[in-house]
């Protein structure tokens, strides 16, 4: 039996611009890291003294001798697409609700094709781990969405993804000192908004629209990085949202708006909704001060978290 963990990830800058119908055009460029919240998954080939169902557990239990009668879309698929010609077992949770903005769905196929590709012991890379799971949801399962989610679960880390026009992407570790990265990630609150959404009509609300000021913005804070000015990094993240946020009425919504206002008011130097819109998560970045006010108001809702890292990993064999 093997069991992994694959990393969430919070996206600074740059979301949206990985849409293929974009970068295809204009490239694309993302600043982000992984964070210490997970997708686990164990799996095993079921014994032969058992019976011979494929037994699934995520957010329900299913027997079933037949893969086609899996229910869940992306286990289903990949499971047929790996050839899988054993009955097998597969157990799956995770630290955070799904479908909130911390890239859960691509965490859980990256997770799932790693413990695979163990499994049947078919060589891998990180680069090769992320392509494919870019296959399975883009190409095979035909989701809209981009590309950052994948590499971040394979690669792991605070970094920075260049998407070229043909696709081929390029990971870099973000070139800050150990201290800025504490710093940056002690003035970090996450806050839940309590829903969940379905994905489908938000991320196809993204395509085909001009995103090149969200690009423009990454790369402009990509030097207030450098220059570890976080402030003007609050300042450019509060600019980016307002741009992204004016692709779609599905991005927002009057529970957003507010939680963003109130902790500007607040003195925030800049909140964020992660993912594609509509819940989940708005990243604030502040000083401890203000963090504290937020926390204090806020309470239950405050997700706690550390940057990690490792992408995803063997945590038992």
């Amino acid at each position: 039996m093997l069991i992994v963990k694959s990393p969430l990830r919070i996206s600074f800058f740059g979301g949206s611009s990985d849409y293929e119908d974009f970068y295809k055009s204009h490239g694309s460029f993302i600043i982000g890291t992984t964070i210490d919240k997970y997708c686990y998954l164990s799996m095993r080939p079921r014994p032969k003294i058992l019976s011979d169902d494929n037994v699934i557990v995520y957010s329900k239990l299913q027997c079933t001798k037949n893969i086609d009668e899996i229910q869940n879309p992306l286990i289903r698929e990949i499971l047929k697409y790996k050839k899988i010609g054993f009955p097998v077992e597969l157990f799956t949770f995770t630290d955070v609700p799904s479908r909130t903005g911390l890239g859960g769905s691509s965490s859980f196929c990256v997770g799932l094709l790693y413990i695979i590709n163990n499994i049947l012991k078919i060589p891998f890379t990180k680069r090769s781990l992320a392509e494919e799971a870019i296959y399975i949801e883009r190409k095979l399962l035909n989701e809209s969405g981009g590309i950052q989610d994948q590499i971040w679960a394979s690669y792991g880390g605070l970094n920075t993804i260049e998407i070229n026009t043909n696709g081929e992407f390029f990971v870099k570790p973000l070139a800050v000192t150990e201290d800025f990265k504490r710093e940056i990630e002690d003035s970090i609150v996450l806050v839940y908004t309590n829903h969940q959404r379905e994905q489908s009509e938000i991320a196809n609300s993204h395509k085909n629209k001009n995103k090149t000021s969200i690009l423009e913005l990454a790369r402009e804070a990509h030097s207030s990085f450098l220059k570890e000015d976080i402030q003007n990094i609050g300042t450019l993240l509060h600019q980016s949202w307002k741009e992204k946020s004016a692709i779609s009425n599905y991005i927002s919504n009057g529970e957003i708006d507010i939680i963003i206002a109130d902790v500007m008011n607040m003195g925030a130097y800049g909140a964020k909704l992660l993912g594609a819109g509509g819940c989940g998560f708005v990243m604030v970045l502040c000083n401890p001060k203000v963090k504290q006010s937020i926390i204090e108001k806020y309470k239950s809702a405050i997700l706690d978290f550390r940057f990690s890292n490792d992408g995803v990993n063997t945590i038992y064999k």
